[in-house]
């Protein structure tokens, strides 16, 4: 009885459409190969950029106070560094020695249009001041008022 089962389930096996071939008719009129380069319109094509900058952009950020913890009127902290909202920006050929770059504005933009800027991971993000908690809105206007105050002074 143990033979006939077991021949019964290779035979099973054996006429299971997984072993079966199955015959796909080829459509040459589909898969047609194109050059390089080429598009589906005949004006249109391909090409390399041809125009590499030969100049590198640094950019600084002007960090007008180091790295906190911010926190959201929801309570929960975000750890960066209090920028401004202008950037010092200088090019240099490559290959060549970092440029100097130019001087900090005297007065500079802590907010704008209702937001401050956070140097976050090394990126430049934008927070509504109405999404800030109640003491670190107070924070910013003690910076405003310090920068002002340092401004008014220098000259």
């Amino acid at each position: 009885m143990k033979i006939f089962q077991t021949t019964g389930f290779l035979w099973l096996l054996l006429s299971s459409p997984v072993f079966t071939q199955v015959a796909i008719p080829a459509n040459p009129q589909r898969f047609r190969t194109r050059p390089v380069g080429g598009s589906l319109s005949p004006l249109a094509s391909v090409e390399p950029n041809q125009m590499e900058s030969e100049k590198i952009r640094y950019v600084t950020h002007i960090v007008l106070y180091e790295s906190r913890f911010w926190t959201n009127t929801e309570g929960k902290p975000l750890e960066g560094k209090l920028i401004a909202f202008e950037d010092l920006v200088a090019e240099a050929p490559k290959g060549a020695a970092e440029p100097e770059m130019p001087a900090p504005p005297p007065n500079p933009t802590v907010t704008r249009g209702g937001k401050i800027r956070l140097l976050v991971n090394q990126k430049a993000v934008e927070i509504a001041l109405d999404r800030l908690s109640q003491s670190d809105r107070e924070f910013i206007e003690q910076m405003k008022a310090a920068l002002e105050k340092k401004a008014k002074a220098d000259h």
